[in-house]
């Protein structure tokens, strides 16, 4: 699927050069599924800060292997890294396996769309996206055919996914902060909305498995 060590570089160089004094409790390295996938498609989990807060990520990572589907935990700072290597194995014959699905919590939930959004302008569709609770402002691209935003509402912060002028997409931006049981810290852990990501990547994967995926033209 991925080439690990050229990530896990990336991600240990970004990680190191921000984050300098912080001890992880968790490698920065991508945690990589190693089993023979039963359904097509490759999913990439991002973490957020110091890979402690978005463990949520490690759970969700753990009920896709058992539904059959790769996936790779990585460290928010590693998505371009990951996005470059797509972009490489997308010039070889099955070099990707579709659907491209990105779900992410915290400052992974704004990476995801940042690396969506670069994969989509190199004419690599990403079918679903998912975000939970980003904290910047955050925009998304051509070639992504879905992507939703968790997100919990604070004065004076906008946390709102707002679409790029060439984004045909579908967009929904879903405030949760009516609901005192979540909030940033838990948001990525809740088994409801895990539920509706699960649910959805089925259908996607069922539907990749019968029709082949069509890339667009770069640019």
């Amino acid at each position: 699927m991925i080439s690990k060590s050229r990530i896990a570089a990336g991600a240990i160089a970004l990680i190191a050069g921000t984050l300098g004094s912080i001890a992880f409790s968790q490698p920065a390295s991508a945690a990589c599924t190693k089993f023979k996938p039963t359904r097509p498609g490759e999913i990439f989990l991002w973490r957020g800060l110091a890979n402690v807060f978005s463990l949520g990520m490690d759970e969700m990572g753990k009920d896709f292997s058992k539904l059959g589907i790769e996936n790779c935990v990585y460290n928010h700072s590693g998505w371009k890294a990951a996005a470059e290597d797509l972009i490489e194995r997308s010039k070889q014959k099955n070099g990707i396996s579709y659907p491209i699905i990105i779900i992410g919590h915290s400052l992974g939930a704004g990476a995801s769309p940042e690396m969506a959004t670069y994969l989509g302008k190199r004419g690599i569709p990403v079918a679903y996206v998912v975000m939970y609770d980003p904290v910047v402002p955050t925009q998304v691209g051509p070639n992504v055919q879905e992507i939703v935003n968790y997100y919990i509402r604070k004065p004076n912060k906008d946390k709102i996914l707002y679409p790029m002028a060439d984004f045909t997409g579908k967009l929904d931006n879903i405030d949760l902060s009516s609901r005192r049981d979540i909030d940033h810290f838990n948001i990525d852990k809740r088994p409801e909305l895990h539920k509706i990501a699960y649910q959805r990547t089925l259908e996607l994967t069922d539907a990749a498995a019968t029709q082949p995926v069509k890339k667009t033209s770069t640019k």
